[in-house]
């Protein structure tokens, strides 16, 4: 799901991500805490927007989404991944009646074939089929550098190019998850502060 030649290669020349990882500095622990947030909210929101969790299961779901990032040798990418992943996920849910994720835990559990762990052969039909169509399902690969610089920046301007991305492109669903999700973000955001 991501081009080969930088995580985010359609936009990053107007809004550089602020991000960068070095592993193994303060810096990159922070980041990777933000990475794994930010995953987590997105994950909640496409999968389980509404839903109270004990502290524990969001911990452990937490800790899922950080093994996953930390294992790869591009966070960022890894992140988009995670991303598209839960994204595809979703979509199989949304299109399948009577299909749903069970409790965070349960879902990113990596021997859970019909959880996380299963959503590896879509990404690599969607990594397989950007290799001859470059945009294919590109609001999914959009979405994750959307939320990050969004939540990242807390600028207006970056809230509404993307709004205005997603509306353009024709893709409603990524459009209304992309809302709820900042606003999802905004409202966890709140609650640290307080």
């Amino acid at each position: 799901m991501i081009q080969q030649a930088t995580p985010f290669s359609y936009k990053t020349s107007v809004h550089p991500s602020p991000l960068t990882i070095v592993k193994g500095s303060k810096e990159y622990t922070q980041q990777l805490q933000t990475l794994t947030n930010i995953a987590w909210q997105i994950a909640y929101t496409a999968l389980w927007n509404g839903e109270e969790f004990s502290a524990s299961e969001k911990e452990k779901a937490q800790a899922f989404i950080t093994v996953f990032i930390k294992e790869q040798s591009n966070p960022i990418k890894a992140y988009s991944a995670f991303v598209q992943r839960v994204l595809l996920a979703r979509q199989y849910i949304n299109s399948h009646p009577g299909t749903y994720a069970p409790i965070p835990s349960l879902w990113l559990c990596p021997t859970n074939k019909n959880g996380f762990a299963g959503t590896q052969r879509w990404y690599q039909a969607v990594e397989t089929a950007r290799a001859a169509l470059p945009k294919y399902k590109q609001p999914l690969k959009a979405f994750a550098e959307a939320v990050l610089e969004t939540v990242q920046t807390q600028q207006a301007k970056d809230f509404h190019y993307w709004r205005s991305y997603f509306s353009e492109h024709k893709a409603q669903q990524c459009l209304n998850l992309f809302l709820s999700t900042i606003a999802n973000c905004q409202y966890a955001h709140s609650r640290e502060k307080a």
